[in-house]
């Protein structure tokens, strides 16, 4: 058996003390959402943020398609570590949260990096297919109704050595309850599955909601 530390609030509070301080509108942002009320879930964990600006830096990541902006903590934390030359490009069908994630980018001066779109997200991928885009780092975290889809569609936009990486694959552990049956339960474990026999390079990261990295 692995020997693992339990992660809870203080040992995530005493990592990010040793590591490299957030942007202040990072934590602008972080606050923001915070007096959201129970959506702020939504929003990724800092340390899974973190680990996103790592690998774009590392691997040299120069171009991102992100699924599921809500408020833009993701989206800002990829372009703060993008190259001036990088881009994102975001989709999500909430006009309203768009528009919060489009001030907080203006406040950190990395809108010109980053893209927004509002729509369908099966429908704005189709489109980047039939237009031949290809993409270093797609990140998913929209609806888990079409993970399976958007997983499939977004093989066809991926470079060569990038990476996909979906969020939520632990679903606050419920993947492994087994009297949990619900309907977005089920989706996840399916979606699991699916990935594990898919013959691509896998690995899960036990952050947050859990991370699915995916490279090939």
């Amino acid at each position: 058996m692995d020997k693992n530390i339990n992660i809870d609030h203080k040992m995530i509070e005493y990592i990010l003390s040793h590591t490299n301080n957030l942007h202040p509108v990072q934590k602008e942002l972080i606050k923001f959402n915070e007096d959201l009320g129970h959506i702020k879930r939504l929003q990724i964990s800092i340390l899974q943020g973190n680990f996103l600006q790592f690998l774009i830096r590392m691997k040299n990541i120069k171009s991102c398609l992100e699924l599921g902006t809500f408020t833009g903590y993701s989206s800002l934390s990829m372009a703060l570590s993008l190259p001036k030359n990088g881009k994102i490009h975001t989709i999500d069908n909430d006009i309203s949260k768009n528009k919060i994630a489009k001030s907080f980018f203006v406040k950190a001066k990395v809108e010109k990096k980053i893209k927004t779109e509002i729509s369908d997200g099966i429908i704005a991928i189709d489109k980047l297919i039939k237009k031949r885009k290809k993409f270093d780092l797609i990140f998913i975290d929209a609806d888990k109704e079409n993970y399976i889809k958007y997983f499939d569609k977004s093989l066809k936009l991926l470079n060569k050595n990038g990476f996909i990486i979906i969020d939520n694959i632990l679903w606050k552990g419920e993947v492994i309850n087994v009297m949990a049956k619900d309907k977005l339960t089920i989706k996840i474990r399916n979606f699991n599955n699916h990935i594990k026999k898919t013959k691509i390079n896998k690995y899960i990261l036990p952050i947050g909601d859990g991370f699915f990295i995916c490279w090939k």
